[in-house]
């Protein structure tokens, strides 16, 4: 009885998640592709983690930072972004030269930074679900 009812806990975990699925293609932006303001409200929020998404004309940026820190082999991952029914989903990890942000986040004497990414897509009015690392 446990085993058929972890079958069927398991089973509809994803559905709502996967189902329908639309893979987006989308742009990693640099700071000289984006528009000012956008510019200007990561300059504010640099310094702690934020999510979040701002609409231009026909795009949709996409962005997530991780705060400060004091080492300069960090790199932003996307694993994923796509699209259901519901919502676009956002899947991005934070790594490091050995693999995860835990391994480097006691490195002192590096100069501060704040790792962020950027990403462009179509315009698409669907709430964003962020998974973030």
């Amino acid at each position: 009885m446990l085993c058929i009812v972890s079958v069927l806990l398991t089973g509809c975990k994803g559905v709502g998640k996967e189902e329908g699925r639309k893979d987006i293609e989308f742009t990693v932006c640099d700071d000289t592709r984006l528009p000012d303001e956008l510019k200007q409200i990561i300059d504010e929020k640099k310094e702690k983690m934020f999510k979040l998404t701002y609409i231009s004309g026909e795009y949709l940026y996409i962005a997530v930072g991780y705060g400060e820190h004091s080492r300069s082999t960090y790199s932003v991952v996307v694993n994923d972004l796509f699209l259901t029914e519901n919502a676009l989903y956002f899947d991005a990890d934070l790594k490091t030269e050995s693999g995860t942000a835990s391994d480097a986040s006691n490195n002192t004497g590096a100069p501060s930074m704040y790792p962020y990414i950027v990403i462009k897509c179509e315009k698409i009015n669907k709430p964003v679900v962020f998974n973030v690392d």
